[in-house]
Parts: structure tokens; C-alpha cells; sequence
């Protein structure tokens, strides 16, 4: 681990020389994992990423700088097993971890999650629905919980989301399409739908439904991705996800 946070550092170094200011926001450091700062390495020096970093300082965001990765720190590309794609960062104090749908312990679960907590009761067997909704334990068993937009400014749903995120998200999930085999896609809502032109549907599994909001849940309901996702898993020799918090 010291090799790697040393290794890191050079690189943070070298992105504050070529971009000649003083950042605080070197975000390439914030990659912990050391096969996915490989994979996605080159991302950093493009144009739209140093434009986005930029941006970045001219206010406050969320989740916290060191948490904008999170997502990628559980498990490096090869372990990834599900992918489950949310839009942008919860906007209120203290909500955003870096992880889609998820939030703190201490924090009060938003309606999307506690629907999808309300589907997994109903299509997995011995599912409790939690009384906080930490998502980590998923992260942990490779499940990539990525927002489409990675940051957001308090307050402020979708601020963030002409800043170019979507170029850093749409590299990871191509990624994942061409070194990865049999992973499965959920696609919750017309945003995350938008995606699936990205996957190869003979090497992995796309589920797709409506959006976990309230304002389309009654279409999300009955989707039955769990079961079906561990299904797949079970089906090419890989651990299903235990999915109780």
C-alpha cells in the first residue's frame, strides 16, 4: 500500500506541474485502487478532465473531494460483478458518499432507495429491510455503484452536469464492457437506459425498468433485477450477492 499512495503521489505532482496551479482537487490521487488508476489513467490529461477540474473550484461540492472515487476503491475491474448506474450525487449536506442510491448510516433513507429496499423484500427470500442505507457492504462484493455525474454543488440537483463527467463515467463503463465477462447491467430510469448502446449484450446481462423514484416506482416494482442478477451469477460460476445490510 505505501508503494501505491507513493506512486499516486507522483503522478498528483506531476498533474499540479502540467496543469501549472495549485490544486487541491488532484483527483487521481483519490484512486486508491491501482488497476483502475491504470485503466483510466490516460482520462486525466484529456481536455474535457482538465476543464472539469477547473470548474470543480469555482464552488463547495459533494460528496467530499476524497469520496468523489469511492465507487472504484472496493474492488479492482476484474472483480466487478454489478453495475448499477445512478445520475448525480444526492445534494444535501452530508448525503453523498461516492456511492449511487447510498448514504451514512446517520442519515435518513431517500425514497429511491427505500424502494429499492421495498423490491428486494419482495423478490429475495429472507430480505430485512435495513433501518439506515449504507450500500458498502454491496461495494464490497463488487457491485459498482457509480453516478453517471460524479459531482453536484448543495442544493443544487444536476449543477454538475455539463461539467463532463459523463466522458469519465462512459470510459469506465466501456471498460468494463471489453476486460470484463458476464456482468450484469441494471438500467433504472430513461438516463440510465441510455447506456445500454455502451454494453455487448452477448458477454454480459442488461436489466432494464423504470426508475426506484417515487414519481415511476409502481414501473420499477416487480422487476425482479436481484433474483435475476443472482441468477446470472450463479450461472457462470461466479458468488451471488447477499444483499441484507
Amino acid at each position: 500500500m505505501v508503494t501505491v499512495l507513493n506512486e499516486t503521489k507522483k503522478l498528483c505532482d506531476f498533474n499540479l506541474i502540467t496543469n501549472n496551479c495549485k490544486c487541491e482537487i488532484c483527483l487521481i490521487e483519490l484512486l486508491i485502487c491501482e488497476k483502475w488508476r491504470e485503466i483510466l489513467k490516460d482520462e486525466f490529461s484529456k481536455n474535457y478532465f482538465l476543464n472539469l477540474k477547473k470548474l470543480l473550484h469555482s464552488s463547495p461540492f459533494f460528496p467530499e473531494t476524497k469520496n468523489v472515487f469511492a465507487f472504484l476503491n472496493y474492488f479492482p475491474i476484474e472483480s466487478t460483478k454489478i453495475v448499477i448506474i445512478g445520475q448525480d450525487p444526492y445534494h444535501g449536506e452530508g448525503q453523498a458518499t461516492g456511492l449511487s442510491f447510498s448514504v451514512p448510516k446517520n442519515k435518513k433513507i431517500p425514497p429511491s432507495l427505500k424502494n429499492i429496499f421495498k423490491e428486494l423484500k419482495d423478490d429475495i427470500i429472507g430480505f430485512k429491510i435495513p433501518t439506515h442505507g449504507n450500500l458498502e457492504k454491496w461495494a464490497m462484493q463488487g457491485v459498482l455503484l457509480i453516478n453517471d455525474v460524479l459531482t453536484v454543488e448543495k442544493n443544487k440537483p444536476g449543477s454538475h452536469s455539463n461539467y463532463g463527467w459523463q466522458f469519465f463515467t462512459k470510459s469506465i463503463i466501456e471498460k468494463i464492457n471489453l476486460k470484463c465477462n458476464n456482468v450484469v447491467f441494471m438500467l433504472w430510469g430513461r438516463y440510465a437506459k441510455s447506456k445500454a448502446i455502451l454494453i455487448d449484450c452477448n458477454r454480459h446481462l442488461v436489466l432494464e425498468s423504470a426508475h426506484p423514484s417515487p414519481f415511476s416506482a409502481k414501473y420499477f416494482f416487480n422487476c425482479k433485477h436481484f433474483s435475476k442478477a443472482n441468477k446470472y451469477l450463479i450461472s457462470h460460476c461466479k458468488k451471488p450477492i447477499v444483499w441484507n445490510l
